[in-house]
């Protein structure tokens, strides 16, 4: 092989382990120059590009991760907004409410990134979110007549939070699970897997002891208990004992180690405390996911949705390890369900590709539901069509994209459903078969809004997901949908024989407020002495709060405002121009702007209206009088139409505003202003 060869093979593999081990910048200079040992080579070429873009998407993300929303505002060193985001965790999780509790964390960790408190409640929370599914999935095992799995995340959680005080009440309801308990521990004996053997049993309380109440406490250290597989031979000599006594044995090993762990922490080990440093966080993984060539995509990872970087790409950082499901999807295009495991430390890209609708073929199972207390027709009665053709059975294949579903029973009342077939897997779809006094509601989320919701009908909760679709008596009903990080979307529907159908885009709950600086005479801006920019700007985003305000300009006075900022609100504010004491001609004082101080809302046009979910602002240029009297109003921009720009010119007509000062003089002027409107 020729020297030219071997150099550029060395190269590339060279960038190869620079990029396993995540020096991607170095990798990249290796790519460059093997493509300029082989500059037609389509393979070095767009790996270029992907480390690029994968480069590009990191240092976004990392510049985001330290000053997010501090590039204005408050400085990012003030103890007291943590100290108000760490209480107010406290007090969410006095009321048992972990998610918001964490999200309070997560706003104190973006405003102080290296508080070691914060960090460290963020590892307490996550333990107690995990704890409570681990929780949940003990009592659904128990339900399931599945107790070994039961005994199985018990010791997770004891793993997780020895100190947990729900280990006691699962610990009592493993103990009390009865009935077909010995039945399935046995068939698990059976099994070839190996089953542990608790290394200790607690003694019984006889029955002059008086019961104690179960209390855990966190200790200083846990100890080990040495565990061995007991093979399939002793399992197989151990039958005649019954699965129940070797249950009870497995469960009551858990009882027996928190019992220890807090006799270790109440009455202390024995021995001379030399103390136990502090483990040290766990470093996060991150993980580059890459969907090219698609506008609107939507990540969400086990429930919680992504924040996009740049255009395709996605990028998360963390520390839950392990396998993480992340669902990608994007209009006209099959949803695609991607795994992935993760362990500490590790910084990884992966492309993903997305099929247009249409490119797969999904099985689809039919079934159908009755109200509760109604008598079902039974299935023969039932029959399902697709797109008005018949279904042979209860199950079809068919290709992704718009399908209508129908169930028929005669005597009873069915409405056909527009189902956007895109699941990546078998699903199911169950039909609502009502009385005629029934009708049903169907409501969906928007492709633009990623995640799930709950769902509630008259005050009670009757779903959760991206699809409500249930049965409900004639007449009037309150809806109310709900998601975390979301406006709550509320209205009401007047239910008829026709059925109600409806899709709705929910609106992101805004956490901060906005304050806008009027543009003349020019200032330096400080808030809270801290220079955020020079007007003329488009406003600073500010958490709630109280504020301290100082314009300056060299031609006047100081200006200094105290202002209130809330969540979702826009603050406004104007240079108060006072001239220092010193003589000057009127005609070469600065002129301020007006600024409106009452505002008519605008009446919404009945075309708007008819078509509904309008959104945007009508800019107008208006002239005000010195006496601050609206005197002329021209549209400047009216994306909206529909009689919008209209209205918002009759409504400023009607304003009333602070008139331009020139030193202590009003005078008239002219100014731009917004009118938004919002029509569902």
């Amino acid at each position: 092989m020729s020297a030219g060869p071997e150099s550029l093979n060395e190269l590339l593999q060279a960038a190869k382990e620079l990029v396993r081990r995540g020096k991607r910048q170095e990798a990249l200079e290796n790519y460059r120059k093997a493509l300029e040992l082989s500059p037609g080579d389509k393979q070095i070429r767009e790996r270029i590009n992907a480390l690029e873009r994968e480069i590009a998407a990191m240092e976004k993300f990392y510049k985001s991760r330290t000053s997010r929303v501090h590039s204005a505002g408050r400085s990012i060193s003030s103890s007291s907004f943590v100290e108000e985001c760490l209480e107010r965790s406290r007090e969410a999780l006095e009321e048992g409410d972990t998610v918001r509790a964490m999200q309070e964390l997560e706003r104190a960790k973006r405003h102080d990134p290296d508080n070691e408190r914060v960090t460290a409640r963020i590892e307490h929370v996550r333990s107690l979110i995990l704890t409570e599914k681990l929780e949940d999935a003990v009592r659904n095992s128990l339900k399931s007549d599945d107790p070994v799995a039961a005994v199985e995340n018990l010791r997770k959680i004891f793993d997780i939070m020895p100190s947990a005080l729900v280990l006691g009440e699962l610990l009592d309801l493993v103990e009390e699970y009865g009935g077909t308990t010995a039945a399935v521990v046995k068939e698990r004996q059976d099994s070839p897997a190996e089953t542990p053997v608790p290394a200790a049993v607690p003694e019984k309380k006889t029955s002059g002891e008086p019961e104690r109440k179960k209390t855990f406490a966190p200790a200083k250290s846990a100890p080990v208990s040495t565990v061995k597989p007991m093979r399939s031979t002793r399992r197989r000599e151990r039958k005649k004992g019954g699965g129940k006594k070797v249950f009870m044995v497995a469960s009551a090993v858990l009882l027996a180690a928190v019992a220890v762990i807090a006799g270790i922490s109440i009455f202390g080990g024995g021995g001379e405390d030399v103390g136990i440093p502090a483990p040290q966080p766990p470093e996060p993984y991150t993980e580059t996911l890459v969907v090219p060539g698609i506008d609107d995509v939507s990540v969400i990872c086990d429930g919680e949705p992504v924040a996009e970087g740049l255009k395709g790409v996605f990028v998360i950082s963390d520390t839950l390890f392990g396998e993480r499901s992340f669902t990608i999807s994007a209009p006209g295009y099959e949803t695609r369900i991607w795994r992935k495991a993760f362990t500490e430390g590790v910084i990884s890209t992966d492309t993903v590709m997305l099929d247009t609708l249409g490119t797969s073929t999904v099985k689809v199972t039919f079934d159908y539901r009755v109200p509760q207390g109604m008598e079902a027709p039974g299935p023969e009665a039932v029959s399902y069509l697709v797109d008005g053709e018949p279904v042979e059975g209860d199950t079809m294949s068919l290709k992704t994209g718009h399908h209508v579903f129908e169930a028929v029973a005669e005597g009873y009342r069915t409405l056909p459903e527009s189902i956007l077939v895109v699941e990546p897997e078998n699903f199911t779809h169950v039909h609502n078969v009502m009385p005629a006094e029934q009708s049903q509601i169907t409501i969906r989320l928007s492709d633009d809004t990623p995640g799930n919701a709950m769902f509630y009908v008259d005050g009670d909760r009757v779903a959760t997901g991206r699809r409500m679709s249930e049965a409900f008596p004639l007449g009037g009903h309150s809806i109310r949908i709900s998601a975390p990080g979301y406006d709550d979307y509320v209205f009401t529907v007047n239910l008829g024989e026709e059925g109600y159908d409806r899709t709705v885009s929910l609106r992101k709950t805004v956490e901060t407020g906005r304050l806008v600086v009027g543009p003349e005479p020019w200032s330096d801006v400080y808030i809270d002495g801290r220079h955020v920019g020079t007007t003329p700007f488009g406003g600073v985003d500010l958490e709630p709060g109280t504020y301290t305000v100082t314009l300056k300009n060299p031609d006047f006075l100081d200006d200094v405002h105290q202002v209130e900022i809330a969540a979702g609100e826009t603050t406004r504010i104007q240079f108060n121009a006072v001239v220092p004491e010193r003589e000057e001609a009127r005609e070469e004082l600065p002129v301020s702007q007006p600024f409106p101080v009452s505002q008519t809302t605008p009446t919404i046009p009945s075309q708007a209206r008819a078509r509904g979910d309008i959104h945007g602002f009508v800019t107008l240029s208006v002239v005000v009088g010195a006496d601050g009297k609206v005197k002329d109003v021209t549209i400047v921009d009216d994306p909206l139409g529909l009689g919008c720009g209209r209205a918002a010119r009759d409504a400023v007509m009607n304003w009333v505003f602070q008139p331009a000062m020139q030193g202590d003089r009003p005078v008239e002027a002219t100014t731009t202003v917004s009118v938004r409107f919002d029509i569902e």
